[in-house]
């Protein structure tokens, strides 16, 4: 697939001008009367966030839709929405297929996980180069949301060649969710130490000891990090690259601190307080079911749980309630919460050779002056509608800021200077208030006191490797996060703690320390 790449990017540097995807209308003179192109300009747009909760009012759909109409309206520009798929896995398989035949669209979105995808699109020399045509073209207030310092990390070389959908990393930081009507109910103080979580898990097995546990577990992504506040606890960090005591990159995986994360989960296990079949990977739709069931009542989970999934066990049982609490410790240092250094969504890319640039830059004008600007148009009822803009622009902690307007405008009693998208959450606050418990969740995130507050009070790590895999990865990584999982299965199941130590070996010469020199050298160079 790389070599296919590269082939069709030294094809593109020669036929960048002359694309097929091109219209004629792309390849005159840019021309504009009262602000719009005449004649409009032509963009097809790959468009990869068609979930099944976008809304459509008033007949409008993918290839027709609020965005297609404003920009066409506004900036004389004719959006061709040639791809839409409700499926991650399905639209990525497209976009390949459309890498490889050089049939890319002008304007396509890349997934925020799919850091592979978009720098073998850069390395074929597919992406146009947007350095200057954003630093000309992009409004004060386009620039004020997307500043350098969230920008200078995603750049190559120097350059900008995709506009980022990027948010505050903080705002993805996981926290301890305890059922306190549970904590009342059996007489128990809040928790202050892990060793608190440990004996209040404890108390909630032997509520119903035949069919009741303590903490979610598992061996798929999902629920890795689902253990984060344990392991944060012993202040280790899976699967993460973190400055050690000189200021150098190392592996999570490997350091002394997972060892005791590991010797705690085997007791946990010995002692009922994770489910017997933790192994079964099932993204986890088991404990998932099992807090619907009663079965568990801690969950380390991010901001937006309480509408996802602790709402589902509101709608079960009514009476359950759920509050937010910062990870706790076992010692005397912090439980710190790991963020990636960028959090990006979704990556807008144009296709190297659209004879208009400065269009999709003045795009991203008008969608940030619709949302932000000084009298923002945002229409609650078909706000999901932003998954198919033509980019995606927001404030920086956004939801976070969001959260402190609306506590604000309770405490003042003043809610006159709402933003539209901080109005619909206060109305439907208002309605939790009024005896809706669909707005639950909701309120439990940006009400008084809301999870979204919380994340002032947190101690951060950063896991600082954030650049495409390097040659060593390519080769080895997959092998040893077989090596990881395997010894942490083995230990978890009961297999002696040393076992530990030989891993970390293993690692090392399998491999281990061949990424761990490119990742520095990597980091250096940042």
């Amino acid at each position: 697939m790389l070599i296919m790449l590269l082939m069709v990017g030294c094809s593109s540097k020669e036929t960048s001008s002359t694309s097929k995807n091109q219209s004629p209308s792309n390849t005159a003179p840019a021309e504009k009367k009262d602000g719009k192109y005449d004649p409009p300009l032509e963009m097809t747009f790959a468009v990869g966030r068609v979930d099944a909760d976008v809304n459509f009012p008033d007949g409008q759909s993918t290839k027709d839709n609020k965005w297609t109409r404003l920009v066409e309206e506004e900036l004389g520009v004719k959006l061709d929405v040639t791809l839409g798929m409700k499926s991650g896995d399905e639209y990525n398989q497209k976009l390949n297929a459309l890498i490889v035949t050089n049939d890319l669209p002008d304007l396509f979105t890349v997934r925020g996980s799919e850091i592979n995808q978009l720098d073998q699109i850069i390395e074929a020399d597919l992406a146009e180069d947007l350095t200057e045509v954003f630093d000309e073209y992009a409004s004060p207030l386009v620039k004020e949301l997307m500043p350098e310092e969230a920008l200078a990390p995603l750049k190559r070389d120097g350059k900008l060649y995709f506009l980022p959908d990027v948010q505050n990393p903080a705002e993805e930081g996981f926290m301890t969710w305890i059922r306190t009507d549970w904590l009342k109910k059996l007489g128990l103080s809040e928790p202050k130490t892990f060793q608190d979580v440990i004996a209040i898990a404890e108390a909630f097995k032997a509520m119903d000891p035949s069919k009741n546990y303590g903490f979610e577990a598992g061996t798929d992504a999902w629920n890795m990090y689902s253990l984060s506040g344990l392991f944060s606890a012993y202040h280790a960090y899976p699967n993460a690259w973190i400055k050690d005591a000189d200021g150098n990159l190392v592996n999570g995986n490997i350091q002394p601190e997972m060892k005791d994360a590991l010797q705690s989960l085997q007791d946990l296990k010995k002692k009922g307080l994770i489910h017997q079949e933790w192994t079964v990977s099932d993204d986890g739709e088991r404990s998932r079911e099992d807090m619907i069931n009663g079965k568990l009542g801690i969950h380390f989970g991010q901001w937006w749980a309480p509408e996802w999934p602790l709402q589902l066990v509101k709608d079960s049982d009514p009476d359950a309630e759920w509050k937010a609490f910062p990870f706790m410790s076992v010692d005397d240092k912090p439980a710190l919460h790991l963020q990636e250094t960028i959090q990006v969504n979704s990556y807008y890319v144009l296709k190297k050779g659209y004879a208009h640039p400065e269009a999709f830059i003045e795009m991203l004008n008008l969608v940030a002056e619709h949302y932000w600007g000084d009298d923002p148009q945002v229409d609650p009822r078909d706000s999901s509608l932003w998954k198919l803009g033509p980019a995606h622009v927001e404030p920086w902690g956004k939801n976070i800021k969001f959260q402190q307007s609306i506590e604000n405008a309770y405490k003042t009693g003043d809610n006159s200077n709402l933003h539209p998208g901080e109005m619909k959450h206060y109305e439907e606050i208002e309605d939790y208030k009024a005896g809706d418990d669909t707005y639950w969740g909701i309120t439990l995130e940006y009400g008084e006191g809301g999870s979204l507050g919380l994340y002032d009070s947190f101690s951060f790590i950063n896991n600082e490797f954030y650049g495409a895999p390097t040659p060593a990865m390519t080769s080895k990584q997959a092998n040893l996060d077989k090596l990881f999982l395997e010894t942490f299965i083995e230990i978890v199941n009961g297999a002696d703690i040393n076992k530990f130590d030989t891993f970390v070996d293993q690692w090392k010469k399998q491999g281990g320390d061949d990424i761990t020199k490119e990742v520095n050298e990597w980091y250096k160079s940042k």
